[in-house]
């Protein structure tokens, strides 16, 4: 059995095990629909919307931490907002003249978190609103699948942040785009997921303490539980949407990786969750990305990953504001 990874690993792992676990997930899925890999001419591998924003939510964390470090107050469900916001005029999105202003980062100026996809979601439509959806008021209703809760699982990654704060911030990213109760709470859970692994339980335990935190919200819906509850869909019930399917494929996938963090487990986790869908990928990748670390990702495949520089980037900028120990 491997050691615990540090937390700066664990960052590192959750944001590196996202981004090349869809990455390689839309390659085969390009490969099985064309007969061709997808991905870069020289046999790279592109990050897809999932990957992009989870390193926008992730700076935009930095850029909270940062201003909550020099003693400034920041709203954090706006500043995911504008990230998200410049994350579209970046697709090409054209936004209304209500929508505000948002100041540009260096992120946006990295090509491989910046370019645009080949086919844009449907949710992109919420953003393109240029309004902000809340807890209250959320955008995107009729969006049940998985991409709220892959970008969210950055959410989880400041140590000390307590677990109410981290579930606040889950629903308010999730809400921005995604207002289907599926989509909400299974982004809670796989935020609550992350910092219960990298605050030092393990997997299997961090799972149930997910499951435990959607369960105790005022209506939780008994598919997001059961996926939580055993990974399985074929105990869902019959009509489960995308994003209960994604995430009990997801947890299944990453539980029957075992306790040992090695890459071949990881990659072999990583294709099982993609028989699922994408979504469903990333979050695997995530979760045993924060609970391994880093260096558990396949090397072959981090090699090929256009934009893991940009990753190590955001995920030491996200270490150092939060204050994580060496």
């Amino acid at each position: 059995m491997t050691s615990t990874p540090s937390i700066r690993s664990s960052i590192h792992g959750c944001l590196l095990g996202l981004a090349t676990a869809e990455a390689v997930s839309l390659a085969h899925a390009g490969s099985a629909d064309s007969g061709t890999e997808r991905g870069a001419d020289d046999g790279g591998l592109r990050l897809g919307a999932d990957g992009q924003l989870a390193l926008y939510t992730a700076d935009a964390l930095v850029q909270v931490l940062e201003w909550a470090n020099e003693g400034v107050y920041a709203d954090q469900a706006a500043t995911l907002w504008l990230a998200e916001l410049r994350w579209a005029v970046g697709q090409g999105v054209t936004l209304p003249s209500s929508a505000p202003p948002a100041p540009p980062r260096w992120i946006d100026a990295e090509e491989s978190v910046a370019r645009p996809l080949p086919v844009r979601p449907a949710w992109v439509a919420s953003l393109a609103s240029g309004e902000m959806g809340t807890a209250a008021r959320p955008r995107g209703p009729e969006f049940h699948d998985a991409a709220a809760a892959a970008r969210t699982a950055p959410l989880g990654l400041v140590p000390g942040t307590p677990s109410s704060a981290v579930l606040t911030m889950a629903v308010d990213s999730a809400t921005l785009t995604h207002g289907h109760p599926d989509a909400v709470q299974a982004s809670v859970a796989v935020a609550h997921a992350v910092h219960a692994t990298l605050t030092g339980s393990r997997l299997a335990g961090a799972i149930d303490e997910a499951r435990a935190a959607v369960s105790g919200l005022r209506s939780p819906e008994q598919d997001i539980v059961q996926a939580l509850a055993t990974g399985s869909s074929e105990k869902l019930r019959s009509g489960a949407g995308p994003a209960a399917l994604s995430l009990a494929g997801a947890v299944r996938a990453a539980l029957s990786a075992g306790p040992e963090g090695d890459s071949a487990a990881f990659g072999e986790s990583v294709r099982r969750a993609s028989e699922v869908s994408v979504d469903a990928a990333a979050i695997t990748g995530a979760l045993l990305g924060t609970a391994w670390g880093h260096e558990s990702i396949p090397a072959e495949w981090t090699a090929r990953l256009e934009g893991a520089d940009v990753v190590a980037r955001v995920a030491k900028m996200l270490a150092d504001s939060a204050g994580a120990p060496d």
